[in-house]
Order: structure tokens, then C-alpha cells, then sequence
């Protein structure tokens, strides 16, 4: 499942929603600290994460490095595991006890990489956002530029690869059909359905032949893109479109601002009126006593009513 992406920006805010099939998603961008907070909730479970990095922008050649500040997973009790850009060692290991000991401690040994600065992932829709915010660092045509660069590159490559497959001994394809892979190198699945266990043990093994010949970038069949940008192709190529065709979802930013100016409006009314009813019952009085017409009262009241509206409106 393609990832759905939605761009918000008015009035110096800028957020980035996307969702997939497992998770929403939502970035809050700073740039003028290079900080952003990423939010995600889980859509089968109540799992939220939280987690602020920093980031930083290389020009030669195009890419976002970014370290990982802190993390915040919920729902209560609230458990840090990452403060400062430290991770809490500590605090994780009393948590998890002897839980799982493995798992915690490769879960513990990511967080120290995260911890420091590495290169983002390549087509993450994260870091094509975080480009497009920085057109003092990289232009709006330089940005593009990397975006067309980034899209012939997958495609160029993924070609290669099916060329590469097309004498394949042992008749290897690109398929789509396993979707937890991504795109991969394998046989469609009504003939893996009908091999027997040793043909597909034998069809791993040159599976793997395959995977290092055309994504080592040593080896001299290499197609110039990794494994992962291979399984994600279709999502690179779908962010670089929707990056490409940016247009900043506003819409319904403006559609509550509409709601905001008839909510305004309203108040705005009520106000008058109560001011009026106010300022008339007083002049009411006053007449009663000093002998004033009731039409002076009344336009007076309204205009009364008028000025401490706007009086109350510039504060």
C-alpha cells in the first residue's frame, strides 16, 4: 500500500501527514532550529511514538543526515528511551528485565545508531519534505533537479534489473505480488505454489547470487541502486511525483478559516446587540429623568455600541 501524503503550509506553520497500511503519521517541521517531531499512531493498536531530530542538509552530492534527540513511547506509563540524544539505557534493560533479552538489546543497539548522524533513507517522503523547506540551502530548481535525478535513477536501475533477468538460468523475475517484500527478484506465486522444498531451497540460494550481483555496488553487475531503494521503487517514485506536483493542502486551513470568520462574525453580532440593549437601558434611564427623546437614545445606543466594538477588536 502506497503511502498517502498531505502537505500543510500557511503562515509560517508546516506540517507533513502520511499514512500506510499499518500507521499514521505526522511531521512538524522547524527550520530555523533544523528540529522536527514526528508523531505516529498505530492503526490496530492504541500505540503512539514521539520522537524529535535534528537534521542537517549536504549539497555535494544532494542528501538529509539526521540524529535522533528523543523518543517517547505511550499510551501511560510513559517510557522515554531516548532523552537529549542519549539513549536510557538503563531505564530500558529495568523495564524489560529479562524479557525478550535479545530483542531488547539489538532494539537498544538501533537507538545508539539513531542516536548519531547517518543518512536518511534515500525516497523517504521525510527528507524530500525536509528539502523543499530549505531553498536557502538548495534551490527550488536544484530541489527539482534532484527529484528528476532520484526518479530516472530508480527507473534506469529497476531496468537493469529486468534485463539482467531476462537470460536469468533459473528464470528469476520482478514481481509485485508479495507485498510485504516490495518489488523483489522471485517467481510469481502460483509457480512457487507448485515447487517442491528442495527446487525452492536451490532457487534462494541463486536468489542471493543475484541480489549480491546486482546490488553490491563492488560488483561489476551492479545496477547503481540498492536493494532497499529496489523493494521501495514504487514508493520513491510516487513521492517524487507528489514533490514534484507540491501543492500545499490549505484548503482546509481555509475552510476553517471560513468557519472561524462566520464564528467571528457571529460573536461580533451578539456582542452589538448586548452592548446596544446595555448602552439603551443606561440612556433609558438618563431620559426618564432629563426628559430625552427616545430616538436620541436609540442612535446614540447604536452608536455607542459601535465604538466599543471596535475599540474591543483593536486591543
Amino acid at each position: 500500500m502506497l503511502a498517502v501524503i498531505e502537505i500543510f503550509e500557511e503562515d509560517g506553520d508546516s506540517s507533513l501527514m502520511f499514512e500506510d497500511e499499518y500507521a499514521a503519521y505526522t511531521i512538524d517541521v522547524d527550520p530555523g532550529s533544523k528540529t522536527y517531531q514526528s508523531r505516529m499512531s498505530r492503526k490496530d493498536d492504541v500505540y503512539y511514538r514521539t520522537e524529535k531530530f535534528e537534521y542537517r542538509i549536504r549539497t555535494t552530492p544532494v542528501r538529509v543526515e539526521v540524529r535522533l534527540l528523543e523518543r517517547l513511547d505511550e499510551p501511560p506509563p510513559d517510557r522515554y528511551a531516548v532523552k537529549d540524544g542519549v539513549v536510557l539505557e538503563s531505564e530500558i534493560l529495568a523495564r524489560s528485565r529479562d524479557f525478550l533479552a535479545s530483542m531488547i538489546k539489538r532494539f537498544i543497539a538501533d537507538l545508539k545508531k539513531e542516536v548519531e548522524w547517518h543518512e536518511a533513507r534515500v525516497g523517504d517522503p521525510v527528507s524530500m519534505y525536509l528539502l523543499s523547506r530549505h531553498s536557502d540551502i538548495i534551490s527550488p530548481d536544484d530541489y527539482r533537479r534532484y527529484l528528476r535525478q532520484l526518479s530516472e535513477k530508480i527507473k534506469i536501475g529497476t531496468q537493469k534489473v529486468e534485463k539482467a533477468l531476462e537470460s536469468d538460468e533459473m528464470g528469476l523475475q520482478v514481481t509485485d505480488e508479495y507485498e510485504s517484500f516490495g518489488r523483489t527478484i522471485w517467481y510469481p506465486r502460483a509457480k512457487q505454489d507448485q515447487m517442491s522444498d528442495d527446487e525452492i531451497k536451490k532457487a534462494l540460494e541463486h536468489h542471493h547470487k543475484i541480489q549480491k550481483q546486482l546490488f553490491d555496488e563492488k560488483s561489476k553487475e551492479y545496477v547503481g541502486i540498492s536493494e532497499g531503494e529496489f523493494r521501495s521503487c514504487k514508493e520513491i517514485l510516487e513521492h517524487v511525483e507528489t514533490f514534484l506536483n507540491k501543492l500545499p493542502n490549505s484548503a482546509k486551513k481555509r475552510e476553517g478559516q471560513k468557519v472561524s470568520f462566520g464564528i467571528k462574525f457571529g460573536a461580533i453580532v451578539i456582542q452589538w446587540v448586548s452592548l446596544f440593549i446595555v448602552v439603551f437601558i443606561a440612556l433609558w434611564l438618563i431620559v426618564t429623568v432629563i426628559q430625552f427623546n427616545f430616538t436620541f437614545a436609540f442612535v446614540v445606543s447604536g452608536i455607542l455600541a459601535s465604538f466599543l466594538i471596535f475599540l474591543r477588536s483593536n486591543k
